[in-house]
This record gives structure tokens, C-alpha cells and sequence, in this order.
């Protein structure tokens, strides 16, 4: 999510809604607004709920067409529309894209746990896939909501990470280390991976979401 873009738009929008109210401005308005709210809640949010639930009030007590509809149904977008600037504006977008980002790796670092759980090889190298993969994802998403920069690689990236001092100490020592269970868990060196590696880094990747994403 670009907050940037992101505001760009919303801007864009409230600046059409200034102009003559009509049928087609009520729905551009709407569909570009839901849109966004897409783009920062999620699918079917409480506000968009709310948005909806309210026009469709409006639409029970005045005919289709009428005048007055659509002055009130582009009121409520434009009002919708303030919230979400204000919102941004006041930092909040960063503060929910973050709480969303860590919500997303919980997730993932749950599943794993659940795999590791079954007993076997087969679970023990899915879980060490999957954990890579939360170790990577989250280290790139660290990189980006900190804005440190972004790199293909995923050393140069950690490099870029500690000398922005966003991770510090021991922390850079113990990511580094993770970085070659990374590359044998993602080639399928399964007899160079064990259970307490993946517990491991599981931990360390748990810590972070801790630090930086709640």
C-alpha cells in the first residue's frame, strides 16, 4: 500500500466531488472510493459497510434519480472520503499497514508451528520452507515500512536493514546466521535442516513481528 499513491487519490476524488452533482459523478465517486477503502481496510470493512448500509438507507426514502439522492449520497462519499485524508494524514495509515503487515506474518508463523506439530521429515522440510519464507518476507517488509531501501538480494538487504540501525546488536549477528538456513530450506538441503533450526528462526522472526509490527 502506497500511502503516497494512496493519498494522491483520495485527493483526486474529493476534488471531483466539488463538481455538478450528477448520476454519473454520485457513481464514479462511489465505486472510486470503495476502491480505496479496499486499498486500506481490507475487503468488506466497517466502513465500507457503513457507506453502504447509509446509501442504501437513502435510496429507501427517495426515488432512484432524485435530485436530492444524489446530493446526499455524494455528501456521505465526500465525507467518507475526509475521514480517510484525515487519517492519513495524522499517520494512522502507516500505524494500520504496519498492524496489518504483523497480523499477516502471525499468520504465516502459525501455520508453520502447526506443520512442525506432525511428526516426520515431510513436516519438519515443509515447515523449514515455510519459515524461511517468514524470515525473508519479514525482513523485506521491515526494510520497507522502516524505509531502508530495497535489494534483490537478500544479504545486501540486511546490510541495508543494520545500517539504517533498525535491527541492532545481537539481532544483526543472529540474521546473518539465518541467512544460510534461508538458502538450504529454499534449495531443498533437507538433511543440512533440523526441527530446533526451524524453531529457531521461527523465534527470532516472532521477535521482530513483536518489535516492529504490533
Amino acid at each position: 500500500m502506497d500511502i503516497t499513491l494512496l493519498k494522491s487519490r483520495v485527493d483526486s476524488l474529493l476534488n471531483s466531488s466539488s463538481q455538478t452533482s450528477s448520476i454519473e459523478l454520485q457513481n464514479a465517486l462511489y465505486f472510486g472510493t470503495l476502491s480505496v477503502m479496499q486499498a486500506v481496510y481490507g475487503s468488506n470493512s466497517s466502513q465500507e459497510r457503513d457507506l453502504r448500509t447509509y446509501l442504501e438507507r437513502l435510496r429507501e426514502k427517495l426515488p432512484p434519480g432524485n435530485s436530492l439522492l444524489i446530493q446526499q449520497s455524494i455528501s456521505a462519499i465526500k465525507g467518507a472520503l475526509s475521514s480517510i485524508k484525515a487519517e492519513i494524514e495524522s499517520g494512522f495509515m502507516g500505524t494500520l499497514r504496519t498492524t496489518l503487515t504483523g497480523e499477516v506474518l502471525t499468520d504465516i508463523i502459525k501455520l508453520t508451528r502447526a506443520v512442525l506439530e506432525e511428526k516426520g521429515d515431510d513436516a519438519k522440510n515443509v515447515a523449514s520452507v515455510l519459515a524461511a519464507a517468514a524470515f525473508e518476507d519479514t525482513l523485506r517488509k521491515l526494510a520497507d515500512i522502516k524505509k531502508c531501501g530495497d535489494a534483490d538480494k537478500l544479504a545486501d538487504l540486511l546490510t541495508q536493514i543494520k545500517d539504517a540501525g533498525v535491527l541492532q546488536g545481537a539481532e544483526v549477528g543472529i540474521a546473518q546466521s539465518y541467512l544460510s538456513f534461508r538458502n538450504r530450506a529454499l534449495h531443498a538441503k533437507w538433511n543440512e535442516v533440523d526441527r530446533p533450526s526451524v524453531e529457531s528462526v521461527l523465534a527470532f522472526v516472532e521477535q521482530i513481528i513483536l518489535k516492529h509490527f504490533t
